[in-house]
């Protein structure tokens, strides 16, 4: 009926097409009725009058579903709402309208296309990634229905086939998988993802690995417990489990994850009480401050992850992965930077985490769907599961998005705190040499005191102190550099530079 190569080619066809689920013992005559699931977009509209015009004694009935419990008066609105979205066609004596009632929308439509000659659907419209994350409803309706379906594709013109055409080209080049290899890949990754007390056993190992290792400062004793930890495994179950629909499974995952970040920091914290130093080292800080090159470095971890779990001949790449990207270190960092009194540290590591656990959820989701694996299982679709396939998979993609859009911002709001250093310095250096004084900073600070006004802290070492003239000539051209008014205060830390002769030269 249809499938990604199949639907690719429909596509490029320069016409109007009109795809056929044919039941045994049918044909077509002139005298049919067609039963409508009615939806009020461009492709149940352009279906309806491709048909009237195709069989002028065609008749067709368009159905929508309420469920038994509505009022009186929301069946007569819904009615009359379908009527006024309808009247085009009705003025034909052709077309009628019907409100049906059930609990379950798609059964309550089967069972209604059951008693006309066949159903008509309009084909989706929408983009590729649109009805991986929505569904194609008319295509469940389709494949469920015992009965006749007709579906009507409309052509989407030349763009519309130049993108098809281009989709056919690269679905050919993506890797596939038997159902036997997807089956054994299921079983793998569910059997990987489960809270057993051995998971717990080695995220503790592993989290007291990275703590040492962070405490030391020592980035090798970090990699080894990389190569330890296992949460990868219950993460990349999440992105499994979202691909099925399995809520039960996303519900067992989801818990050994955070079961093992309860463990992970708690062993940190732990740990970190041994650090008699009390010190930030510089692993602890470079897990602290997650940017949008750590989103970008979890993203293809994911892909890297769920596509070598899924091939048997790259499935020694996986520890390479574990390496790649961080999940214990940073939840470890977590609970030392709390043992010491770090606070601000310790949101950052674990916003490093949540950034690599959402990325890589999210990647081998859809490293997953492309490998076919669906949530539907059997002949006829679940809804429950296609429900929890959809909204998770679309909520993990928002929150993906919402990071690179925070930590994008943090990359600006870098870049311009680099350009205004480099401002204030190139200002300074230029203002010290006109005056010949032998002089470097030290260090400034700015902060905002008022709407209008902003402390400037400066400190300089200088061979003589400036005069109230050149700190006001020094203050306004700060202000200028910097585009907003200052109030200045500097620090002059007197030095002397001191000479000596060469040896042996005559005094």
């Amino acid at each position: 009926m249809s499938g990604r190569e199949f639907d690719s080619i429909v596509q490029q066809v320069p016409c109007p097409v009109y795809q056929l689920k044919c039941a045994s013992g049918w044909s077509i005559s002139n005298a049919l009725s067609a039963f409508v699931p009615f939806r009020d977009d461009a492709n149940t509209r352009y279906a309806i009058d491709a048909i009237l015009e195709l069989s002028p004694r065609l008749e067709i009935t368009a159905g929508v579903v309420v469920p038994p419990s509505a009022e009186p008066e929301d069946l007569i609105n819904r009615k009359n709402e379908l009527d006024d979205q309808t009247s085009g066609w009705r003025s034909s004596g052709r077309f009628t309208t019907k409100i049906l009632q059930g609990f379950n929308e798609q059964q309550s439509l089967l069972d209604e296309a059951e008693r006309h000659d066949f159903m008509l659907l309009g084909a989706s419209r929408s983009s590729l990634l649109a009805s991986v994350l929505l569904g194609a409803s008319s295509n469940k309706l389709a494949i469920a229905a015992k009965g006749p379906v007709i579906t009507l594709c409309e052509y989407q013109g030349k763009p519309g086939a130049t993108m098809a055409g281009m989709w056919s080209q690269v679905n050919r080049l993506l890797p596939t998988l038997d159902q036997e290899d997807r089956i054994e890949a299921y079983r793998l990754i569910r059997r990987g993802g489960r809270p057993t007390r051995d998971f717990f056993s080695m995220t503790a190992l592993s989290a007291a690995i990275a703590s040492l290792g962070l405490i030391l400062d020592s980035a090798a004793v970090i990699i080894g417990a990389m190569l330890v930890a296992p949460l990868m495994s219950a993460i990349i179950g999440m992105g499994m489990a979202i691909i099925h629909g399995d809520m039960r499974f996303l519900v067992v995952t989801s818990t050994a994850v955070v079961k093992g970040t309860v463990i992970a920091v708690f062993t940190g914290f732990v740990f970190g009480l041994v650090n008699f130093h009390g010190e930030a080292t510089a692993q602890i800080l470079q897990r602290t401050s997650p940017s949008i090159l750590d989103l970008l470095v979890a993203l293809i971890s994911g892909v890297a992850a769920a596509y070598a779990l899924c091939r048997k001949n790259v499935s020694n790449s996986l520890p390479g992965v574990a390496i790649a990207v961080a999940l214990v270190p940073p939840l470890a960092t977590v609970g030392v930077c709390l043992s010491i009194g770090y606070w601000g540290l310790a949101i950052g590591a674990f916003k490093l985490f949540t950034t690599n656990l959402v990325a890589i959820v999210f990647a081998s989701a859809l490293v997953f769907a492309s490998f076919g694996f669906r949530p539907n299982q059997g002949a006829a679709y679940d809804d429950r599961k296609i429900k929890v396939f959809q909204r998770s998979l679309l909520a993990t993609g928002l929150l993906v998005l919402l990071m690179s859009v925070l930590l994008a911002t943090k990359i600006n709001q870098g870049i311009q705190e680099a350009n205004l250093d480099e401002e204030v310095r190139t200002e300074l250096r230029l203002y010290l040499s006109e005056l010949a004084i032998p002089a470097t900073v030290q260090g400034w600070n700015m902060e905002e005191v008022k709407a209008d006004t902003t402390q400037f802290d400066l400190q300089l070492h200088a061979t003589r102190a400036l005069a109230p003239a050149e700190v006001e000539a020094l203050r306004e051209r700060l202000a200028e550099a910097i585009g907003t008014p200052i109030a200045l205060n500097l620090e002059m830390i007197p030095v002397t530079i001191i000479q000596s002769e060469k040896p042996g030269s005559e005094p």
